[in-house]
């Protein structure tokens, strides 16, 4: 009856270190940044780009028209001083400081355009960055969440391999190869209980048989699915 306690016991230990290493797995798949902070502060470049981007058009209006302005208002001194004569020259004159406004009520749009369109990005670059934020804090949080569950899992396999290394000793060689072979072929669950007068992996009712090698050796194997089945 003690083999088949020390190959349950073992079984537990394994089952047990299988689900912690796919655990741990995936914790240490999720460390680092993850794909919506990544996405996030892409966010952030691309919104705070804009607003450099209309900033600087906004400038560049700004400027062509304090400079039109000048040339505009030099123009119309000329225009309106009285020192030219010639209806001609008045003429030209005056087409030249009308397609000098024409051309600053053109710039007077694109500039209020760049205007808003600054604006806009700069809305949009905010709730960018308190998007970012507030994804960053929770990431963080989450981070540290996962760093102390790596380095709790990390302790408790070392136990299990502990445990287990303590354990192989005690169980016969052939039981032990047989152990491993079955946990290859069935998912990893090689030993099993009865349960309600049936095998614990298949579910087949314990025939009269086993029910007595059970009895005498405490162990025995299932018909069926092959695992070994105990009586803990």
């Amino acid at each position: 009856m003690t083999a088949g306690r020390d190959l349950y016991r073992l079984q537990s230990l394994d089952s047990d270190r299988d689900l912690k290493r796919r655990r741990l797995t995936e914790v240490e798949t999720a460390l680092g940044e993850s794909e919506e902070l990544k996405r996030a502060r892409q966010k952030v470049k691309s919104t705070e780009a804009q607003v450099k981007k209309w900033t600087l058009q906004q400038r560049d209006q700004e400027l062509e028209i304090e400079g039109l302005s000048e040339k505009i208002s030099r123009s119309e001194q000329k225009l309106y001083s009285g020192t030219i004569k010639n209806p001609k020259e008045l003429t030209d004159l005056q087409a030249e400081s009308a397609a000098l406004r024409r051309r600053q009520q053109k710039l007077e749009d694109n500039l209020l355009e760049a205007m808003i369109e600054r604006e806009e990005a700069e809305a949009a670059h905010a709730r960018a960055q308190q998007r970012l934020d507030q994804i960053q804090l929770e990431w963080s949080s989450r981070q540290a969440d996962l760093r102390s569950e790596r380095e709790a899992l990390r302790s408790e396999l070392a136990e299990r391999e502990q445990a287990r290394a303590e354990l192989l000793p005690r169980i016969e060689s052939g039981d032990l190869a047989t152990y491993e072979g079955l946990r290859r072929r069935k998912g990893g669950v090689a030993v099993v209980q009865v349960r309600d007068g049936a095998c614990g992996g298949c579910g087949l009712t314990i025939p009269p048989s086993l029910k007595w090698e059970l009895r005498q050796q405490g162990m025995g194997y299932c018909s069926n699915c092959e695992r070994i089945v105990v009586r803990v």
